[in-house]
């Protein structure tokens, strides 16, 4: 018969508890005001700032701050598909400082810019709506 892991075991394997992740996720994606510093998520979780960073890379694999970044980073990508929006709308609903702060994270990550992006994609979807049409 398993026993049912508790808090302990998640502290002794170095990461976060399953409440600790809960608390963690959901103050590190809220977007605008209500979004928290990794220190005050930290004191949330009862735990120092190095010691929750840690424990979260344990965890997730990511460290807070790039997990958030690839969360708006991902964020970016589907506005960019489903809307119409200027890029700087989008850099503002998902978070970033501005256009050209969303363009530099963008491209760094994902190795293109938001622009191009949208651009290849309404390609495609230019051609496969173009292909449809001729069968």
């Amino acid at each position: 018969m398993t026993r049912r892991p508790t808090s302990c075991d998640f502290r002794r394997r170095g990461g976060l508890t399953p409440e600790q992740l809960r608390i963690a996720f959901q103050e590190l994606a809220a977007n605008g005001e209500a979004k928290r510093t990794v220190a005050e998520v930290a004191t949330l979780c009862g735990l120092s700032r190095g010691h929750f960073i840690r424990a979260f890379r344990m965890s997730v694999g990511e460290t807070p701050c790039r997990w958030s970044r690839l969360l708006r980073i991902e964020a970016a990508q589907a506005a960019l598909l489903n809307s119409d929006a200027t890029i700087a709308d989008i850099a503002a609903q998902c978070g970033f400082a501005d256009q050209s702060h969303l363009t530099r994270v963008f491209s760094a990550e994902v190795g293109v810019s938001p622009a191009a992006l949208r651009r290849t994609l309404r390609t495609r979807l230019t051609n496969t709506w173009a292909k449809q049409e001729l069968l």
